[in-house]
C-alpha cells in the first residue's frame, strides 16, 4: 500500500472517530442549539433561488465537520397529507 493511501486511510479513520465521538456526545438530545450545530456543521452554502414550474426552489449545501458534504435528494418532496402526519405521530 502506498504512503498516500495509508495517510488517507488514517485521516478517514480519524475523521470517523471524531464524528462518532460528537454523535455519542449528543445521543438523546431534545433541542438543537447553536453549539450543537457548530459541532456538526462546517459551513452552509445557500444558492440563489430559482423558479421551476412557477414554484420557488433554493438549493442549500451543508458541509459537515469530519465527513464533508452529504448529498440529499434534490427533487422536492411531496408534502404529507394531514392524515399521513397523524398516522406517523400516533
Amino acid at each position: 500500500m502506498s504512503r498516500e493511501k495509508i495517510w488517507s486511510y488514517e485521516q478517514d479513520k480519524s475523521d470517523f472517530d471524531s464524528f462518532a465521538a460528537v454523535i455519542r456526545k449528543y445521543v438523546g438530545i431534545t433541542e438543537l442549539t447553536p453549539t450543537i450545530v457548530n459541532e456538526f456543521v462546517k459551513k452552509i452554502v445557500v444558492h440563489a433561488p430559482e423558479k421551476i414550474d412557477g414554484k420557488r426552489f433554493q438549493k442549500v449545501d451543508i458541509v459537515f465537520n469530519f465527513v464533508g458534504e452529504i448529498h440529499f435528494p434534490t427533487e422536492p418532496q411531496p408534502e404529507a397529507k394531514d392524515t399521513e402526519k397523524q398516522e406517523k405521530t400516533a
